[in-house]
């Protein structure tokens, strides 16, 4: 798998994994993040239960499994969370979910006393004593329960399926370490564009979403697929595009 520092300080980083060529054809390709702040560390969306030996051996190189405490899941679905029982079987953490969800991930091993269950309009959370993260609403982009995850430090949005581009195998399998941000932009709107006219089924929550998100300070929009926006240009190429893209089920 590929593994991109976003961001390093002494005492903070984040880190993106992704992009497994060695990954069989039938699995969709995700993202995986790791935000760490003395010692503390949130794994974000941490995959489908097929990929958990590659992504935990990559976040093993990062970090030690004994300071995960916190796992973050943007959503529901299998290749966000499925992955959440092994995960916590080697860690002690606690995982982050809308409440709406959180009798669902009891199918992935997740209990209610390990839960932090987010309620509606979000929140800010604590990972130590002098470092918050904030966990933004997204709901109906594309799930009715979706969080995004903002670092006010790296400046780094996670956006869950918010920007995600489904992105094929065979334009990184060949390179010997493929790139992780968008290039060209209007050459990447074709990996996207389906994707979000067919699993965003309203106008009116993403409108909401782009309304609050446009108030952050982003130097880095990080999606659970595809490729990463990185710079503020890039950032408002695609707010600008998905602003103006209808979505739902019956667009065009």
């Amino acid at each position: 798998m590929v593994s991109e520092v976003l961001y390093e300080s002494p005492n903070h980083k984040f880190v993106y994994i992704g992009k497994d060529a060695d990954r069989p054809d039938y699995i969709i390709d995700t993202n995986q993040y790791l935000l760490v702040h003395d010692k503390v560390a949130t794994i974000m969306d941490p995959g489908g239960i097929e990929m958990f030996s590659s992504v935990s051996s990559a976040f093993a190189g990062e970090v030690r499994m004994s300071d995960v405490k916190f796992i973050f899941c943007s959503h529901q679905d299998p290749d966000v969370n499925s992955s959440l029982a092994l995960w916590l079987s080697i860690t002690d953490s606690k995982v982050i979910i809308d409440r709406i969800w959180s009798t669902f991930i009891t199918h992935y091993g997740a209990r209610p006393e390990n839960m932090i269950m987010i309620d509606d309009d979000g929140m800010k959370l604590n990972m130590t004593k002098d470092y918050a993260f904030d966990i933004i609403p997204a709901h109906y982009l594309h799930s009715p329960g979706q969080l995004n995850l903002y670092d006010p430090i790296s400046k780094i949005l996670f956006t869950g399926d918010i920007g995600a581009a489904l992105v094929p195998k065979e334009d990184f399998k060949s390179k010997r370490k493929p790139n992780v941000f968008v290039q060209d932009f209007d050459s990447h709107i074709k990996y996207m564009e389906y994707f979000h006219k067919r699993w965003m089924p309203s106008n009116e929550p993403k409108k909401i979403w782009i309304d609050r998100v446009s108030k952050l300070d982003i130097e880095i929009l990080a999606p659970q697929h595809g490729l990463i926006f990185k710079g503020k240009d890039m950032i408002d190429r695609f707010l600008n595009w998905f602003d103006g893209l209808k979505v739902g089920l019956y667009s065009k």
